[in-house]
């Protein structure tokens, strides 16, 4: 049988009615994206289960404090914010002592990176440290300031910078091993 397909604004409103069929709707279409953010951010698959079920848990509880926009977008920065805190809660520190970073000094590498599939350069991030890991999906993949960054982590602007610089250098690497 053909699922169902619903616009954003149904299943918000079947939602916010606590309309079980409703709520498995919405986890169905947004599941494989949140999913991939909470990859981005875990060590494996097992926490990122973890914090998409948590996730999902936060989102049916805030519905009503949506206020318009894209639901995605709003989703997307609740399992940001819960993969951010699943890492705290872990309590590690691998950011380090906070560093000035190195002027960043960009090298040429679209001909080599647009011959590489998107998965490849996925996981290539997913081998990154884990400190680096989180600065670089923060700042490069989701779009928050060093300054964000550094108060969702705990951290230095400095430490933020320092971590970004070394992802990238680190993914330079690994990109130019790969050619």
């Amino acid at each position: 049988m053909a699922e169902a397909k619903y616009t954003e604004q149904e299943l918000l409103l079947g939602c916010l009615k606590g309309r079980p069929e409703m709520q498995t709707a919405l986890y169905k279409k947004f599941a494989r994206t949140m999913f991939g953010i909470c990859l981005r951010y875990t060590r494996d698959t097992m926490e990122a289960e973890d914090v998409l079920q948590t996730g999902f848990i936060k989102v049916f509880t805030h519905l009503n404090s949506y206020q318009g926009g894209s639901l995605e977008g709003w989703m997307k920065r609740i399992f940001v914010r819960e993969s951010i805190d699943h890492y705290r809660k872990t309590n590690r520190s691998v950011f380090g002592h906070s560093l000035e970073a190195e002027e960043d000094h960009a090298v040429d590498l679209h001909d080599i990176v647009g011959q590489m599939a998107v998965e490849e350069i996925v996981a290539m991030i997913g081998t990154l440290p884990e400190g680096c890991r989180m600065v670089f999906n923060l700042f490069a993949v989701e779009g928050y300031s060093h300054q964000e960054i550094g108060e969702m982590l705990g951290i230095s602007n400095g430490t933020s910078k320092a971590q970004y610089f070394r992802a990238k250098e680190l993914l330079r690497e690994k990109i130019y091993a790969r050619s």
